[in-house]
């Protein structure tokens, strides 16, 4: 924090509370029984169980007046209540805004609750902005330190989830049409999660000017698909309803002459159901005006009913940039004198243009009204008002935060003051755990800086730090490419040499197109040989980037100088660093005992909020799923996802990936329920490529349990493939049996072709290559004998190439580790079994379904029906062996239909129930298919004459047809038809057909 802007607990004590908005609430009674029912507030008073929903409507529907009833009648029934305000422009940019209002109320009314939340959620002192110092509170971290979002979002959950049962309670957000990032996501979680205790929750937000790139508009998309959200669109008030209300507006206590019918209704007319819109017309036509003209020329005139003084607070006012200003900096502003002053806002107030609030405060009445002064105002006087402005924030930075100095300061050119203030601002909201903010300041930073001012370095690195935290790295890596790319005539060489090992430590995450030893080895030629944390960062990225290319030998030898230089430094936190990335190097040994050793060793000494805990553990998960050891790999991955969620680095690296692969080792398991929960991302923003590839993990379950999956789902996958590899392994796997259950071989070996394409140029030699190559070859074995000649001879073509590359494989080992993407090198290799044994499994897997094909593509020298039953038993055992439940079914199954081939019906039986009683508890409605058939005759029982029919009858051929098109008689047909019905167990053709279909034989 500079000293020219208010510290952190300034930039939210400063904003004073807004007041409720009032006025006759007419005609919507069914409206305000929805809410009322949503929330859990029952007319006898008491309270229910909570509940969330969201309260839609155009600008002046009456959304707040609704609202404010809602509160009254709640605080009547003896309920806490609580309102949360966004307020527009530059307010938006303040982290958590709204949410430091509702705190602030909680801790008002209940202190108690407040205290006793804080102990065990210290983060959340950072809402508490007038306490950050007091007992239990979190102390305002040092600029370097970001609280993480994540913290935020638990700790205010955790808050009025103890409000609750401490009473019941309404908490309601306003317009979050205007809501910063971190509190649109923090309301996300809450409508999400709900409450267990008595909490009712009423989000509203204003839906007549969401364009397709408003900042709401995919939220929303989100909410949609909430369970249990109540969603409240306030319609037109009904002509009657209108008229109703204009009476009542019209009435004894109202100013003025009343109005004669015809202007009544000319009134209701004109305002199309709108409350705001009718009211306003109703003062327009009391104080003798006009009422034609657009509404902007009626709220105009409400204001011009006033004096010149007061028309100029207003100006000054309305150019704010939010709804409120507080009184102090409008006194300063204006630089009138304090009787003047309180006159005209006097004056403001009385003709229902301005409400007053404590801390003294005001804001228009409605939002439209201030729009509409803003929208009058000339250019020469917007100029002066945001000069006035510039100049009172620079002095007095504790009046408004240092987003909206940095706001006017650009407006009137002073960049430099701008470019100071976006930094503060993007600081602070780093600081309560708002990196999306942080990235808004800094990069409209940048927005003012030239190519050549030195700051442009610096501002660069954090606004890529800000983005990482925010799961966008992508964009992180974008804006360290931009600025390298485009250096300036004057950029340093120490500031060049940080950019480019950023840009190796962080472009690593993605499979973009990187030389990062190139890199590297420029930013060693920038820097000299002094001892400096800057030669540190560099020597950190260059060992990294020696383990991705699997330059061991001398990855040791740099890292022992970077810890030694470290050590000398004091650089504890890069000392770790650094033993996280050299266990890579002990694994390429093989010593995975001395690889766990190490790695737990790193883990021990790291403090919970340490980051780089993320990459221990994902490491030593990682390890002991190469090992077999799969519920161990799990707990490690679950371990790690847990500390994601505490630090809020869900989306940062590691974080995501330990999520994600705690999802896959579960399906592993068979544990899909638990699969699905943890790669589930309904109800939460999630940044790309992330999201996608959750989505595609996702699919292994629904591939397993049969549901449909559109074209259109893996068409939007396919967008990511270039960014991120692991999507396309995590797109084609499933997506392999799920074009094979819907008998799609073009479209599954078009797909794996692509899938091929991309990985090669990826990542070069890879494990993935045993698990397609098992995987097609099984769909091959169902789809090609009966497919076009053309089609078949393509498809064992590509499984004969995954095959002799899957088995090279089998010779390579382990050589770096890149996000938990490994890559191989050829070397002498200990046994796979033990150093890889999911590659192991899938490779004993494949030789068994290599062996199944052959026998159903009629080979002309078939493998004997012996060879097939002792590869499908070693298929089980390896699976077996390695942990896959349901690899172990499947396998179990084609190891069924092997006995029955060899006339062991009591042994197929036996391991078929085996695998039934599995393929039933994960619900594996394909694999329940498999095993129904197995009661008919399997595709190697036929033979390529009773294909040939089987094939035609299943499209609805007559015997003669048939005999026609194969040059055959039609009773040669009929003992062909009598044979398949027979060894099909089918009662006639139709079933036969169906069977066939099922089978993917026709």
């Amino acid at each position: 924090m500079t000293a020219s802007t208010p510290p952190l607990s300034a930039e939210y004590a400063m904003m004073p509370r807004m007041p409720m908005r009032t006025g006759p609430l007419i005609g919507r009674d069914t409206d305000l029984s929805r809410l009322a029912d949503a929330v859990g507030l029952h007319p006898d008073g008491g309270a229910g169980p909570g509940g969330v929903v969201v309260l839609s409507g155009d600008a002046g529907i009456g959304k707040s007046r609704i609202v404010s009833r809602l509160v009254a009648d709640a605080t009547d029934s003896g309920w806490f209540t609580a309102v949360g305000h966004c307020v527009g422009q530059a307010g938006s940019n303040l982290a958590y805004l709204p949410f430091v209002e509702l705190v602030g109320a909680v801790d008002a009314g209940h202190p108690e609750v407040v205290e006793r939340v804080l102990a065990g959620h210290p983060a959340l002192g950072h809402l508490l902005p007038g306490r950050v110092d007091a007992p239990g509170a979190v102390p305002t971290p040092a600029p370097a330190q970001a609280t993480d979002p994540g913290q935020v979002a638990e700790a205010v959950h955790a808050l009025l989830s103890a409000l609750g049962a401490e009473q019941p309670s309404l908490v309601v957000v306003e317009d979050v049409h205007w809501a910063d990032h971190s509190s649109r996501d923090l309301v996300t979680l809450l409508l999400t999660r709900g409450f267990p205790t008595a909490v009712g929750l009423v989000v509203t937000y204003r839906s007549d000017d969401l364009h397709r790139r408003h900042p709401l508009h995919d939220t929303l998309a989100v909410w949609a698909r909430i369970a249990g959200l109540e969603h409240v669109e306030l319609a037109p008030l009904p002509d009657a309803a209108v008229r109703e209300l204009v009476a009542a507006l019209d009435g004894p206590s109202a100013d003025g002459p009343s109005l004669d019918a015809e202007t009544a209704g000319e009134i209701a007319r004109r305002s199309e159901g709108n409350p705001f819109f009718a009211e306003e017309l109703v003062a327009s036509a009391a104080a003798g005006q006009s009422l034609t003209g657009g509404l902007g020329r009626v709220l105009r005139a409400r204001v011009e009913q006033l004096d010149d003084t007061a028309q100029r607070v207003l100006h000054a006012a309305a150019l704010k940039g939010g709804q409120l200003i507080g009184h102090e900096l409008l006194s300063r502003v204006t630089g009138l004198p304090d009787e003047t002053l309180e006159a005209a806002l006097a004056a403001a107030v009385e003709h229902h243009v301005l409400e007053a609030c404590w801390p003294p405060a005001y804001t228009f009445r409605h939002a439209l009204l201030g729009e509409a002064v803003a929208d009058g105002l000339l250019p020469g006087e917007r100029l002066r008002l945001h000069r006035a402005y510039a100049a009172v924030l620079a002095e007095h930075p504790d009046l408004a935060p240092a987003s909206e100095l940095a706001r006017h300061a650009a407006a009137v050119g002073d960049l430099q003051t701008a470019v100071r203030a976006s930094r503060a601002a993007a600081e602070a909201a780093m600081t309560v755990g708002g990196p999306q903010e942080a990235l808004l300041h800094l990069e409209r930073a940048l927005s003012w800086l030239g190519e050549d001012d030195p700051q442009r370095d610096e501002v660069t690195l954090l606004a890529s730090r800000a983005a990482m935290v925010a799961g966008e790295p992508i964009r992180a890596v974008d804006l360290l490419r931009d600025r390298l790319d485009h250096p300036g005539s004057g950029q340093q060489p120490g500031a060049r040499a940080d950019l480019l090992a950023t840009l190796v430590i962080r472009s690593r995450m993605l499979d973009l197109p990187v030389d990062s030893i190139a890199l590297t080895d420029e930013a060693l030629s920038l820097l000299g040989d002094e001892a400096e944390e800057r030669r540190v960062r560099v020597l950190v990225a260059r060992v990294q980037a020696l383990v991705d290319t699997g330059s061991f030998l001398e990855a040791a030898v740099v890292g022992n100088e970077a810890s030694m230089l470290a050590e000398r430094l004091g650089l504890t936190a890069t000392l770790a660093e650094l033993r996280t990335i050299l266990a890579r190097v002990l694994e390429a040994q093989q010593d995975l005992d001395a690889v766990e050793a190490h790695l737990r060793s790193v883990v021990r000494d790291l403090a919970p909020d340490d980051p780089l805990l993320l990459r221990a553990l994902h490491q030593l998960a990682s390890l002991a799923h190469r090992r077999g050891d799969l519920p161990g790999s799990l707990a490690l991955y679950d371990q790690g996802a847990e500390a994601a969620r505490r630090l809020h680095r869900e989306w940062a690296p590691w974080g995501q990936e330990c999520r994600l692969l705690g999802g896959l080792t579960a399906y592993e398991l068979g544990d899909w329920d638990g699969s699905a929960r943890r790669l589930d991302l309904t109800g939460r923003p999630a940044p790309q490529p992330g999201r996608a590839i959750f989505t595609a993990a996702a699919l292994s379950v629904r591939a397993g349990r049969g549901e449909p999956v559109g074209s259109e789902v893996i068409e939007e996958l396919r967008r990511w493939w270039a960014v991120d590899s692991l999507c396309v392994v995590q797109t084609v796997m499933p997506a392999i049996d799920l074009l094979g259950q819907a008998g799609d071989l073009e479209g599954l070996l078009d797909l794996v072709e692509a899938g091929v394409r991309v990985l090669d140029a990826a990542w070069g030699d890879y494990h993935a290559l045993a698990r397609m190559a098992a995987l097609v070859a099984g769909q091959a074995a169902a789809l090609a004998p009966p497919a076009d000649p053309a089609l078949r001879s393509r498809a064992l073509s590509l499984v004969d190439e995954l095959a002799d590359r899957a088995r090279l494989i089998g010779g390579l080992r382990p050589a770096v580790e890149k996000a938990s993407r490994p890559v191989f090198e050829r070397s002498t290799p200990g046994p796979l079994e033990d150093t890889s044994r999911e590659t192991w499994a899938w490779l004993v897997r494949l030789e068994a379904e290599l062996l199944r094909l052959q026998r159903v593509a009629g080979t002309v020298d078939p493998p004997p029906v012996e060879e097939l039953v002792d590869a499908w038993r070693g298929s089980v055992a390896a699976f077996e062996r390695y942990g896959h439940v349901f690899e172990v079914a499947r396998s179990r199954a084609r190891l069924a239909e092997a006995l029955r081939a060899a006339g062991d019906d009591a042994g197929s039986r036996q391991v078929a129930e085996q695998a039934r009683a599995v393929a039933e508890r994960l619900g594996a409605r394909p694999l329940l298919g498999e095993l129904d058939l197995l009661g008919g005759v399997r595709q190697a029982e036929l033979t390529p004459r009773e294909l040939e029919v089987l094939r035609l009858l299943a499209e609805g051929r007559t015997n003669g047809q048939i005999g026609r098109q194969l040059y055959i008689s039609t009773k040669t047909v009929s003992v062909h038809v009598s044979n398949l019905l027979a060894k099909l167990g089918a009662s006639g053709r139709t079933e036969a057909a169906a069977i066939a279909r099922r089978r993917g034989l026709a």
